[in-house]
């Protein structure tokens, strides 16, 4: 039952991650904490969604904005490294309250005043959204939403802004996975459930190619970010409760 479910979680996040460009982490870290030991989920959710992010970089290579990238880029690897080692030392308990409010925070914006609000696209504005994702992929696993507020209005297109964003995550999640595999994240195994997530991300990546060509996610996005907040309202509560 327990990889029925990463199975169907990995699926539906990849299928948004290819569509909206990001949401993979934010989806599967609100969930497979629940599954597995927190470290461990943090780990799987890098390992298992860089088949996704590694596929639409290839697929879009030649959109890739790389001057664009490379403010966000470099301080998020720094922050993300740092904060990556903290968390070891960090109570799982206090990481799960945090991340339950990282995830409330997150729906609010993308509720309320997404599409209202963006980071100008310039080196300052690059570094600042960079710490932020650092600090939260480095401590949560999750490093989308503060790159998406700077990438959307910094690219020229929607390939371009794909494109660029895949490339991000791909390098982001090599640091930080590698780091997190050498302090014991896959001591477990978790063979299977790697292997099992490769072919629910195809599946997911797939789906998520046609939708980004065909579909008006606005009423799906808003879906999504309601039960994200939900589930970051239930983790805060259990963790308080427990």
């Amino acid at each position: 039952m327990q990889i029925v479910m990463l199975s169907i979680i990995v699926a539906i996040a990849a299928f948004l991650q290819t569509s909206i460009g990001f949401g993979f982490a934010v989806l599967a870290v609100a969930l497979l904490p629940l599954l597995y030991p927190y470290g461990s989920a943090i780990a799987l959710v890098q390992a298992i969604g860089l088949v996704n992010t590694v596929f639409l970089s290839i697929r879009y290579w030649r959109s890739i904005q790389w001057r664009v990238m490379l403010p966000l880029l470099i301080p998020t690897l720094l922050f993300g490294t740092f904060f990556t080692v903290v968390s070891f030392s960090m109570e799982t308990e206090l990481l799960r309250i945090g991340l339950g409010v990282l995830l409330i925070i997150l729906a609010l914006y993308f509720l309320r005043i997404a599409g209202t609000f963006t980071v100008k696209p310039s080196v300052t504005g690059g570094a600042i959204m960079g710490v932020i994702s650092g600090i939260s992929n480095g401590l949560f696993g999750i490093a989308g939403p503060p790159a998406a507020l700077y990438l959307l209005p910094a690219v020229d297109d929607t390939r371009a802004y794909l494109a660029t964003i895949q490339m991000y995550f791909t390098l982001c999640n090599l640091v930080n996975l590698a780091f997190r595999i050498s302090n014991g994240a896959f001591d477990g195994g978790y063979r299977i459930e790697i292997l099992v997530g490769w072919i629910s991300v195809a599946m997911g990546t797939l789906a998520g190619l046609w939708a980004f060509s065909h579909l008006k996610l606005l009423a799906l996005k808003r879906v999504v970010y309601v039960f994200i907040g939900l589930n970051g309202i239930w983790i805060v509560i259990q963790q308080i409760v427990g």
